[in-house]
C-alpha cells in the first residue's frame, strides 16, 4: 500500500488533508474528517496545532500500512474489519452470553488467542481455513462433546459479529460441527459418597455442596448461588440458572443435615469459592479418600442419576428430578452401568 498526502488550501488561511490511497491496482482518495490546520501559522498556539495535526496525520498513515484493512474498509463503506474480534467477543459475553455458559464462552475464546498467538486479531483477517484449522485444533485437545460445544460457541460469536458487520462474511458458516459421543464421566457409587462423607476434606463448604449433590443432581452453576430461601418445608424449590426450568424436590434428613439450621433467606447455603478453587479441593478430597476415578463436580450429578436407575428408578422420574425439558436429555445423559446390565441379564431364568 502506497499513501500521498495532498493539502488542500482553504479559505481563511486553512488546509485540509487528503489521504491518496494506493492498493493493489486500486486508487482511493480520502478526506480525513476533523482535520485542518493553518496554512501559514501567525501564533504559537497555531504552530503547535500545525505540528500537532501533522503528527497525527503520519500515525493515522502508519496504522494503515500497519493493517492493510483499512483500506477494504475504505471500500465496503459500513464494515469495520479493523475491529479486534477477542474485543467484540469480550462485549458479546457481557451482553447476551447466559450466565450458565459464560465460563465455557471464555474458556473457548483463551483457547482461540492462545491457537493464535495474538492479543489483537482483526475480524477481517479471520478466514473459513483458519477456523477449520482451529476446529482441528479443538478436537484433537478435547475429549466427548467439549469440542463440538466449544466451536459450538465460537460459531455463536461469529454470526453476531457478522450481523453487526464485523465481518463481509461469517468464515464459521459452512463449517460442519459434528457432535461426537461424550465420553464416559466417572461415578460416584453409594459406597463412593459414604466414603466421601466419612473423609475429611481441606473445605467443609466444597465438601457439604458436593455432597448435597450427590443427593440432589445439582449442578454447580445451581449448588453455588443455593439460597435459604429456596429450602421450605424440607423442600428445595429453584428455579434452575442452564434450563430456566423449575425444580422442585423433597430433600432427604441426610441432605438436610448437609445444610444445617435455617438462617436468614437471602444468605448462600454454601460459601464456595471458585469452580477451580472447588475442583483443587475435590481433587486433594477424593485421592484422601482413596478413590481412583477423575471426579469433577458435575460428575456429583451423573451419579445421582446412575444411582437412581440402578435402584431401579425410571426413565421419566429421573429425568423430572434432574430437571430436564425433554427424557431424551436424559436418555443421551445417563449410561447404563455394568451393574445394571448384569441385573437384567439374570433376570432370564437358567436354562440348564
Amino acid at each position: 500500500m502506497k499513501v500521498n498526502v495532498t493539502e488542500n488550501i482553504l479559505s481563511n488561511n486553512r488546509i485540509s488533508v487528503t489521504l491518496d490511497i494506493r492498493n493493489n491496482g486500486i486508487r482511493i482518495q480520502k478526506r480525513l474528517k476533523g482535520i485542518e490546520y493553518a496554512n501559514i501559522p501567525r501564533t504559537a498556539a497555531e504552530r503547535e496545532h500545525k505540528k500537532d495535526q501533522k503528527e497525527l496525520v503520519k500515525k493515522i498513515i502508519a496504522k494503515m500500512q500497519l493493517d492493510s484493512l483499512y483500506t477494504d474498509y475504505l471500500l465496503d463503506n459500513g464494515y469495520e474489519l479493523g475491529k479486534n474480534f477477542f474485543d467484540y467477543a469480550a462485549e458479546f459475553m457481557d451482553r447476551k452470553a447466559p450466565i450458565s455458559e459464560i465460563r465455557t464462552y471464555r474458556a473457548v475464546t483463551n483457547s482461540f488467542k492462545k491457537w493464535c498467538e495474538k492479543e489483537i486479531l482483526p475480524c477481517g483477517s479471520i478466514t473459513e481455513t483458519m477456523m477449520i484449522d482451529f476446529k482441528d485444533y479443538l478436537e484433537s485437545k478435547l475429549n466427548g462433546v467439549s469440542a463440538h460445544n466449544y466451536f459450538k460457541k465460537l460459531k455463536r460469536i461469529f454470526k453476531e459479529a457478522t450481523t453487526a458487520k464485523y465481518f463481509k462474511s461469517n468464515p464459521t458458516e459452512n463449517i460442519i460441527n459434528k457432535k461426537c459421543k461424550s465420553a464416559e464421566k466417572d461415578t460416584l457409587t453409594i459406597s463412593d459418597i459414604k466414603i466421601l462423607a466419612a473423609t475429611s476434606c481441606s473445605n467443609i463448604e466444597v465438601k457439604n455442596a458436593f455432597l448435597f449433590c450427590c443427593l440432589t443432581g445439582l449442578r454447580f452453576c445451581d449448588v453455588k448461588i443455593l439460597k435459604w430461601s429456596n429450602i421450605k418445608d424440607g423442600c428445595m424449590d429453584l428455579v434452575q440458572v442452564k434450563t430456566k426450568e423449575r425444580l422442585l424436590i423433597q430433600l432427604r434428613a441426610d441432605t438436610l443435615k448437609l445444610i444445617g439450621k435455617p438462617k436468614n433467606g437471602s444468605e448462600l447455603i454454601f460459601r464456595l469459592p471458585t469452580h477451580t478453587g472447588c475442583l483443587k479441593h475435590l481433587k486433594q478430597w477424593v485421592t484422601d479418600a482413596k478413590i481412583e476415578k477423575h471426579i469433577t463436580f458435575h460428575c456429583a450429578r451423573h451419579s445421582y442419576a446412575c444411582n437412581l436407575l440402578e435402584q431401579d428408578v425410571d426413565v421419566l422420574t429421573v429425568s423430572k428430578l434432574l430437571g430436564h425439558k425433554s427424557i431424551l436429555q436424559t436418555q443421551t445423559y445417563l449410561r447404563v452401568s455394568d451393574i445394571k446390565k448384569l441385573s437384567a441379564i439374570n433376570i432370564i431364568p437358567q436354562i440348564f
